[in-house]
């Protein structure tokens, strides 16, 4: 009998604990003192023999009915860091979560950049992975995230049609290249990558580098720019010491696939999607105006939802483990479910009111069951609320609002995956959720310790 998705994310996490001792240490920095060039390319080649090319990755994709379990995956670049916001919440709105694993599996890597024999290009891609698997260590285990690889780049046909459809999608909609909101978003995911990439790298280098970029710099300013980065190097919560030789890196910009990638893998799992990226919502909206974006598009939207601010992760997976805060999953696998059932051209005002009140009245009813587990909480001396030595600690509360987004799927992707007889793939379009986070920084935090114990 083959292996689950599950057992094969556990067999790796089993691997990652033994190569970095993870359990023995309680910071970041203590740990970061294991990661070593020589343990990155162990770590990779553990990877590709874990997730191996002859596995069946259509197959090992979880697959749950809408009705009666709701599950979302996450579309967006994510690191170590920001997905303790993206996954710690949205739990509570979603059963479970699937999210697509940070590494780049060896097996389908360019000989030039394979990770296995040049993990120093990987080591800042790695270090940010390796925050990543540690913080959702709890959450995989208990079955809640389920880690997966995006089955189209394990098949050619497949991701060759689904690339043709994402090229002429953008052929027929060039305007989203100019837009104004798309552009400011690349950018900013881009500048960090460019600050990132000048980890480690010699104060000269840099300086070499920054030159070349702004050639109207005077020298004091090259100079001054140069140390405020190897300032920030060090300031860095993911820092690690890899000394000042390593001067080439791999940067990369992973959402987890295109917009049609993630619309086929909601059809084949059953999930909707869900995504905190400006970037791709605005590629979904320029697709077209769609019975659902008209109807449904403010369902979710101003609802002001500030409970689980400033709390540690692990107390975040208690609370889904012991079904607390559980009214609004409940509500949301009504809508889903109604979806799957109905042609929304032809859904009344009336029954979009009554989801959106439905909602709103249980998101009500959660801030009263919040309160009452903090008062708990208190009583019980548990602690709960940010203390100075936490990671990305805030006090100012995250409001989001969370309007759906359509995403009409292309007749020749349906056609495609109905000749090949996956059985479990739907013919529903999917839909997608934005989570947009007025506060840009994370409102959850996590003591390290906490992701391992």
């Amino acid at each position: 009998m083959s292996e689950s998705n599950r057992q094969l994310n556990i067999k790796f996490y089993d691997e990652l604990n033994r190569i970095f001792k993870i359990k023995k240490y309680k910071t970041w920095q203590e740990l970061a003192k294991e990661v070593t060039i020589e343990k990155i390319a162990e770590t990779y080649n553990v990877f590709g023999q874990i997730f191996s090319t002859n596995l069946n990755r259509y197959e090992l994709l979880p697959k749950n009915n809408p009705s009666q379990k709701l599950t979302s995956i996450f579309h967006g670049y994510s690191d170590g860091n920001s997905i303790i916001n993206n996954v710690a919440r949205y739990s509570l709105y979603s059963d479970e979560i699937l999210i697509f694993h940070p590494l780049q599996n060896p097996n389908i890597t360019s000989p030039d950049y394979n990770p296995i024999y040049k993990p120093h290009l990987w080591r800042l891609e790695f270090v940010d992975a390796l925050y990543f698997y540690i913080v959702l260590q709890k959450w995989v285990r208990s079955g809640i995230v389920h880690l997966i690889e995006n089955p189209f780049n394990f098949d050619s046909e497949a991701y060759s049609t689904l690339k043709e459809e994402a090229r002429r999608r953008v052929e027929l909609n060039p305007e989203i290249m100019t837009d104004p909101e798309f552009k400011m978003d690349i950018n900013k995911m881009n500048d960090e990558k460019l600050r990132r990439s000048f980890f480690g790298l010699p104060l000269k280098a840099i300086e070499v580098t920054i030159s070349k970029a702004f050639p109207s710099y005077s020298t004091n300013e090259v100079t001054n720019l140069a140390l405020s980065f190897k300032r920030r190097e060090k300031e860095h919560p993911m820092y690690v010491d890899f000394g000042e030789d390593q001067m080439e890196s791999v940067s990369l910009n992973d959402s987890g696939g295109s917009i049609e990638m993630i619309d086929a893998i909601c059809k084949l799992t059953g999930a909707i999607s869900y995504t905190s990226q400006v970037s791709i919502k605005r590629q979904l909206e320029f697709r077209g105006t769609n019975p659902f974006w008209t109807k449904f598009g403010s369902l979710y939207s101003g609802l002001d939802l500030t409970y689980l601010d400033n709390v540690d992760t692990s107390f975040a997976l208690h609370i889904r483990e012991e079904n607390r805060i559980s009214g609004m999953r409940k509500a949301l696998r009504e809508v889903s479910s109604f979806i799957e059932q109905t042609e929304l051209d032809k859904l009344s005002d009336d029954k979009i009111l009554h989801f959106n009140d439905k909602i709103k009245e249980e998101v009500k009813r959660s801030e009263v069951e919040w309160m009452k587990i903090i008062d708990d909480a208190k009583k019980f001396n548990i602690t709960t609320i940010a203390s100075a030595s936490t990671i990305g600690a805030l006090l100012d509360p995250t409001k989001i609002i969370v309007p759906a987004v359509g995403i009409p799927s292309g007749i020749i992707i349906s056609e495609y995956f109905k000749n090949r007889g996956l059985k479990s793939y739907r013919n529903k379009d999917a839909y997608s959720v934005f989570v947009d986070l007025k506060n840009k920084r994370p409102s959850f935090y996590t003591e390290f310790k906490n992701c391992i114990f």
